[in-house]
């Protein structure tokens, strides 16, 4: 292959990437994606997110991202155009990033790998941990639950949301829902028993101490338009959730978590559902 550059993007060239990135999966342009990029700029300014692009010519051919939470770095958005494969372009971005989060004292590295991607990761090291399906709901008409009146939308985060994503996950994401929060996501909680942030058309994270809470948080989720949630499908997962629901589950489109270093502490019975994966 010709001479390519890897480099971090400027504010500017997100939204490119972006699009780039749903080229490469072959996925359609969302309409909201350019509420995306501005999340994704604040992510960068914040020191959270830091994203890498190929280029060739000027031109934006592939990129990779990573998020960091202290010493837990969650690797993403791994992508690269069809017609760039095999020739070493996405093994690079990954390196420079895995080089650039070990820098800031990254010691736990976690990603969501697709079928293209799965195979490559086991060969640096990571292990898998479970998998993840997209599961849709029932339509509004068909819903048999009836809302339960303590659920409410929240525009701050208390503290014990915080706390209690913090025991599920192993680690502190405020800042990161924070900013979630200001690009348009909606918190619904069922004080202290559990919340979900609604962003677009979907539910996630989805943070419950019993099936009961997540199925009053999922109805209000309903109620507010989403259609659809991530589900992680690792041991403890509370699958009583499926007696409580009707989930229909669509096709190709799991991933496999997987973790390479430090394990993480978590409380993996309190977490139903994901925000999303930025998976690669």
């Amino acid at each position: 292959m010709e001479t390519y550059l890897i480099r971090a993007p400027n504010n500017d060239e997100i939204y490119e990437a972006l699009i780039v990135m749903y080229r490469s999966f072959d996925r359609p342009i969302p309409f909201d994606i350019v509420n995306e990029s501005k999340l994704l700029i604040e992510l960068v300014n914040s020191n959270i997110a830091k994203f890498l692009i190929a280029e060739k010519e000027k031109k934006i051919f592939g990129l990779g991202a990573f998020f960091l939470f202290q010493d837990v770095c969650s690797i993403g958005y791994m992508s690269v155009l069809p017609e760039f494969r095999n020739k070493g372009v996405g093994t690079r971005i990954f390196n420079d990033l895995i080089s650039s989060a070990r820098t800031v004292g990254c010691k736990t590295f976690l990603l969501y790998a697709s079928k293209f991607g799965e195979s490559i990761y086991h060969k640096f090291g990571f292990r898998s941990n479970y998998s993840t399906a997209v599961y849709e709901f029932p339509d509004k008409s068909r819903k048999t639950q009836e809302l339960n009146e303590n659920v409410k939308i929240c525009n701050t985060i208390p503290e014990w949301v915080a706390e209690l994503d913090k025991e599920a996950m192993g680690f502190n994401r405020l800042e990161f829902l924070k900013i979630k929060l200001k690009y348009g996501s909606k918190l619904i909680i069922l004080s202290e028993e559990g919340f979900a942030l609604i962003s677009g058309k979907r539910i996630g994270p989805l943070i419950a101490k019993n099936s009961e809470t997540a199925v009053d948080l999922i109805n209000m989720g309903i109620s507010l338009g989403v259609n659809s949630m991530i589900v992680p499908r690792h041991i403890k997962f509370p699958n009583k959730l499926f007696n409580l629901i009707e989930l229909h589950e669509r096709e190709n489109e799991n991933n496999l978590k997987m973790i390479y270093g430090k394990r993480l502490s978590q409380r993996l019975d309190y977490f139903y559902a994901l925000g999303t994966y930025a998976k690669g």
